[in-house]
């Protein structure tokens, strides 16, 4: 009984723990990332969802309130998700193992995409997922790709990528 109770508050301890990158399930929603130098932040006013279809967990915020022009969005798509650990973002040779971060801007009413990059060919990166604590309803990781554009020219480099999401 005495190892039982042990293990039970450590466990509970460790909830609340962070690793390294300093960030815990303990908080508000934000996910934060630097785009070609350029920092992307959203907090706990804006959209977030996460969850996992089937094995696929999906990862996503945009701003909670759109504007007229420029709003910019993450995506994340992890396939064969087996919770924390770091997976890579790429193209792979089969159709339904989608494994990508998108990010992109809409605008306009009704709101549309104007500007969207994907990983896909040489474009990739990784999403280090650090905790999904189901109980809270919380995700936390790290990411960090670099992708082409699908609609529009050119490439982003998105690094220093971060989140804490929260059901």
């Amino acid at each position: 009984m005495r190892s039982l109770r042990l293990v039970a508050i450590s466990a509970a301890v460790c909830l609340a723990c962070s690793d390294s990158t300093g960030l815990s399930v303990q908080g508000p929603s934000f996910m934060r990332a630097q785009i070609d130098g350029n920092l992307f932040s959203l907090d706990d006013h804006d959209s977030f969802l996460w969850g996992v279809n089937g094995t696929t967990l999906v990862l996503q915020g945009l701003p909670g309130t759109l504007t007229p022009a420029g709003n910019p969005w993450i995506d994340i798509q992890v396939a064969n998700y087996r919770g924390p650990g770091t997976y890579a973002l790429e193209e792979t040779a089969n159709p339904g193992d989608v494994s990508e971060g998108s990010y992109g801007v809409i605008a306009g009413q009704p709101p549309v995409p104007v500007q969207t990059f994907q990983t896909m060919g040489p474009y990739r990166g990784t999403v280090r997922i650090i905790a999904d604590e189901t109980t809270l309803g919380t995700i936390v990781g790290t990411f960090e790709f670099s992708e082409a554009a699908t609609i529009g020219t050119g490439e982003v480099h998105i690094t220093e990528g971060s989140f804490r999401i929260r059901h």
